[in-house]
């Protein structure tokens, strides 16, 4: 392999495992969300959804 193919390949692994790295550590701080939007389960794992699908005029 030459010089330059081992650069982007380095480069390309930082860049998958740094994200991984990352995914993993901002998971880790923050497991849960707690901004879900209307319509979304809330705490106590119940959902504020209607029974019926809401129709959208297009």
């Amino acid at each position: 392999m030459s010089g330059e193919a081992i650069a982007l390949l380095v480069v390309s692994l930082v860049v998958v495992w740094g994200g991984l790295a990352v995914s993993i550590v901002a998971l880790a701080r923050r497991p849960e969300r707690t901004d879900w939007p209307q319509g979304w389960q809330h705490e106590g794992g119940q959902e504020d959804r209607p029974d019926e699908p809401v129709e959208h005029d297009t």
